[in-house]
């Protein structure tokens, strides 16, 4: 009885039989690090199409495009600074359970 979200792997990545354990190692690393700055994920799996979820907490809100486009043009200095700063302890809460975020890598 709550909202979650629901992020599926797109159905032709699904194919790839690399993907698939990518997706869930993903699921699975972000609750191992449970920091604030992260969502919580509570459930994975794939359905009988072979097509495979990770449900997660929803968080409200607006996405960072939805502000930019608002405010007509880019965030002030301090607030960059302080989303830039989030970003930051959330990857070092992450680095300090040896996980390094694959888009960030190399």
């Amino acid at each position: 009885e709550r909202h979650v979200a629901i992020k599926v792997l797109h159905p032709e990545y699904a194919l790839r039989q690399d993907y698939i354990p990518r997706f869930f190692n993903e699921a699975r690393a972000v609750n191992r690090i449970a920091h604030p700055g992260l969502v919580q994920v509570s459930d994975l799996g794939q359905l009988p199409d072979k097509t495979a979820y990770i449900v997660m907490e929803f968080l409200g809100g607006e996405s960072l495009g939805a502000r930019l486009k608002g405010r007509g043009g880019p965030l002030d200095l301090a607030q960059a600074l302080n989303l830039g700063c989030q970003l930051a302890d959330s990857l070092a809460a992450a680095h300090a359970k040896g996980i390094v975020h694959r888009d960030l890598w190399g």
